[in-house]
């Protein structure tokens, strides 16, 4: 299983967005982008995929919503219904109290939880850093999870928390590239791999 996380730190919680004016839900348009890139390929979904976006916005942070490419239905690539789950999976989330989740049903669960909460509980991290390993030398587990920051960036002190967690960084190459663009790049290498991966 490959499982991808990304922190978005300004992106809205409470499901009050408008669905034309992406952008100023704190960025939504980019994670619906990297959401459609981690899971779809050519007429179908990636099963053996993962997505965990961690919004950390307005007004009821944190909220994490989880997107099981195994179980996934009704899910389109394009960003209009990604952010339309997005917007309903949060309004039927706003009552969740610290730690508790709700499963929809279709392949989408919404939890109340820090983005450290969940990296401490995560296995094989694998932190994306322009300065880290290049991924063709780097030696891949099974069940890795990769970890993003958004266009802000990652702060300091999360970063200290992944190194204490022992999170390997990777790099995709010399040219930083949009959050959105590096999953499409690391199923590439992976599905080169093989299926150990």
């Amino acid at each position: 299983m490959r499982t991808f996380i990304l922190r978005a730190l300004k992106a809205n919680t409470d499901g009050n967005f408008e669905l034309d004016s992406l952008p100023n839900a704190g960025r939504l348009d980019l994670v619906c982008r990297f959401i459609s890139n981690c899971l779809f390929i050519s007429n179908n979904v990636r099963r053996d995929t993962i997505v965990k976006v961690c919004l950390d916005g307005p007004s009821l942070p944190p909220r994490i919503i989880s997107f099981y490419g195994e179980t996934l239905k009704g899910l389109e690539p394009d960003e209009r219904n990604i952010a339309e789950h997005i917007k309903n999976s949060l309004k039927k989330a706003r009552n969740l109290k610290l730690n508790e989740s709700i499963d929809l049903n279709n392949g989408i669960i919404v939890e109340k939880k820090s983005f450290e909460a969940l990296v401490k509980e995560s296995k094989n991290l694998v932190y994306l850093h322009k300065n880290g390993l290049d991924i063709r030398k780097f030696k891949f587990e099974e069940n890795n999870t990769f970890v993003f920051g958004d266009y802000i960036g990652m702060p300091r002190k999360t970063e200290t928390l992944l190194d204490r967690l022992n999170a390997k960084r990777i790099s995709l190459g010399p040219i930083m590239l949009f959050a959105s663009h590096c999953p499409i790049i690391i199923h590439n290498e992976l599905d080169r791999l093989g299926p150990v991966v």
